[in-house]
């Protein structure tokens, strides 16, 4: 089990409510703490592997730039897919079922489909999705410069948009952040219902402990329709349009069928034409904070630097 989604988008009370069907996230998790107080439901050994190849790839959490085909050939990326297969098949090889979450699964997802075709398991996905309004403004709490709607859309675009058809055709369940605060128990029976599993006496026992004990509905957070995010001028297009199809998708309107990936394809496409603006906006962005990072800019300041690091 997979789980994917932006960040900012409840990937971690998602995956925290998978333990509700089964799904065994090892025993070696990263502790809460940080933009996590509830705990980010990670396991450390596949946060190392995507903390290698995140260094291997030269991007950070606040990158644009667009990934090419050729990068997932490189022999250095081949050998880290084939090392992190055999270390995850000790980990996980006899679990019946087991799923793990990292915030840019999504973003690098062919490394990691070559890595577990190598394990040869039965891979099922499930999607996080929030509105990308919600997003900016969560995302703004942490880093206020990422909070900005127009930078929070760009890196929603490239994290969401470039790999997700290659989820269509396998088991993928979508699942909307604020319905799932709403109502868990219904959200996780639709994720047990897409991806075919078991949903017994002890699967709604764990659902209702979850719904009762871990999801906080009275916490205050932003919530948008998709109807605001169309109205909204400073939201990007492109954002606007993909995350109506998968919310689409989330409300049980549209399947990934088709009729999804082609337009999904042409969505790919138009992002892929801001290939180059993507990378100037890298390359800007990266010129900036060596310039912070300078003792002798007099653009640095100590609370820049937390800040900067925080986000890192």
């Amino acid at each position: 089990m997979v789980v994917l989604g932006a960040g900012r988008s409840g990937t971690s009370a998602l995956t925290r409510g998978l333990t509700a069907l089964g799904v065994d996230l090892g025993d070696k998790q990263r502790a809460a703490g940080g933009k996590n107080p509830t705990g980010f439901f990670e396991d450390r050994d596949v946060l190392a592997i995507a903390q290698k190849l995140k260094r291997a790839l030269g991007i950070r959490g606040h990158s644009l730039s667009l990934l090419g085909d050729e990068v997932w050939q490189r022999s250095d990326i081949q050998k880290l897919a084939a090392d992190g297969a055999q270390i995850l098949s000790k980990r996980f090889g006899a679990a019946r079922l087991w799923g793990f979450k990292y915030g840019r699964t999504l973003r690098t997802l062919p490394f990691w489909q070559d890595l577990l075709a190598r394990m040869q398991f039965d891979v099922r996905y499930v999607v996080a999705l929030r509105n990308p309004l919600s997003v900016a403004r969560s995302r703004a709490r942490l880093n206020p410069e990422r909070g900005h709607q127009a930078w929070s859309d760009l890196e929603w675009l490239v994290n969401v948009v470039p790999y997700f058809d290659r989820v269509i055709g396998a088991p993928v369940s979508v699942v909307d952040f604020d319905r799932l605060i709403r109502n868990p128990a219904s959200q996780l029976q639709r994720v047990a219902r897409d991806l075919a599993l078991p949903l017994g006496d002890a699967e709604s026992a764990a659902i209702a402990e979850y719904e009762q004990g871990f999801v906080q509905p009275d916490r205050p957070r932003s919530q948008f329709t998709r109807d605001d995010l169309t109205a909204d001028p400073a939201v990007n297009r492109w954002v606007a349009e993909g995350y109506a199809m998968l919310d689409a998708v989330a409300d049980d309107e549209r399947r990934l069928d088709a009729d999804f990936r082609a337009e999904w394809r042409r969505l790919n496409s138009a992002v892929h034409d801001l290939a180059p603006v993507l990378a100037e906006l890298d390359a800007v962005n990266q010129q900036r904070l060596r310039a912070q990072w300078n003792p002798l800019s007099p653009a640095v300041s100590l609370r820049q630097l937390i800040r900067d690091w925080r986000s890192r």
